[in-house]
């Protein structure tokens, strides 16, 4: 009778969201920093394509996958949302594709981080009444507008306590595989440069609850 070899389980992410520090003023040059840090329980190595997820934070927090409450007013707050069309990701080393491949080594903690507000690190955070006034001028004059919705801190209201979550419809599926990043990485020009000729595994990925983080905004 011949023999059957099951695929191991799918591993399990403990996954945990700080914001630091959780005190945020509109003096202050710099806004606050959001981590998520993430560990694998495999008995090997995973690694995981993060593209516009919660575990790759910039391009996360622009495809909704930190939603803001705000606890003074108990509403929904509306978030920067950015859809692009673009490429293929591609898995050749070297390429700007290759920060969305995140490996994660058995049972070690791996932390990301990025500032909580835009992308634009020359760009301080303003709170709504500015970023409304500044879109009104620059609607005035012609000149590019900035979004008027809230990234991060940018665009929320002094006096008001928020509460930054991860979203769970943003957690249902990832693209990952067993093996570290340098397994799944390809020397430029290959041409199985693409995900078509690496299929990920197909049982989801198990995540565990995740707590959501309060923060207060002050002048």
């Amino acid at each position: 009778m011949a023999s059957s070899i099951s695929s191991p389980p799918a591993p399990k992410l403990t996954v945990e969201l700080s914001l630091s520090p959780t005190v945020y003023s509109y003096s202050d040059p710099d806004p606050p920093t959001l981590s998520i840090s993430i560990t694998s329980d495999a008995d090997s190595p995973i690694t995981l394509l993060t593209y516009n997820s919660p575990f790759h934070l910039s391009s996360g927090m622009t495809h909704d996958s930190f939603p803001i409450w705000d606890l003074t007013t108990d509403s929904p707050v509306k978030t920067t949302s950015v859809r692009l069309q673009r490429m293929p990701l591609s898995r050749a080393r070297g390429s700007g594709d290759e920060q969305y491949f995140l490996a994660l080594p058995p049972s070690e903690k791996i932390t990301v981080s990025t500032r909580f507000a835009r992308g634009n690190i020359n760009m301080r955070p303003q709170s709504k009444a500015v970023a409304q006034q500044e879109r009104e001028e620059a609607e005035r004059s012609g000149k590019a507008r900035r979004s008027i919705f809230a990234c991060g801190v940018d665009g929320l209201e002094p006096g008001h306590r928020y509460r930054v979550s991860v979203a769970k419809a943003s957690l249902m599926s990832f693209w990952w595989v067993w093996g570290t990043k340098e397994d799944v990485l390809v020397d430029p020009g290959n041409r199985d440069w693409g995900l078509d000729n690496l299929p990920g595994q197909e049982t989801p990925l198990e995540i565990s609850e995740i707590d959501a983080v309060e923060f207060e905004v002050k002048d």
